[in-house]
């Protein structure tokens, strides 16, 4: 009901940093393999061990900043 094109639905999502850079290839597993691990908590080992090696990889975006006590 929104009208949006069909080629921006199918468009792979990506950063858009250079051409044919996609998500999925960045990652290295699909959105699906991803999903699928994180309903279910299952996944080939090669894909858990992608997943929790970005989860390191990021943990200081989880972490609030160090503040000053004023």
């Amino acid at each position: 009901y929104l009208e949006i094109p069909e080629d921006i639905i199918e468009k792979p999502p990506t950063a858009g940093l250079w051409e044919g850079q996609t998500d999925e290839s960045e990652m290295g597993i699909t959105y699906s393999q991803l999903d699928e691990y994180i309903l279910t908590g299952e996944a080939p080992e090669e894909v858990k061990e992608k997943i929790m090696k970005m989860h390191l990889k990021s943990e200081h975006k989880r972490r609030l900043p160090v503040m000053p006590n004023f």
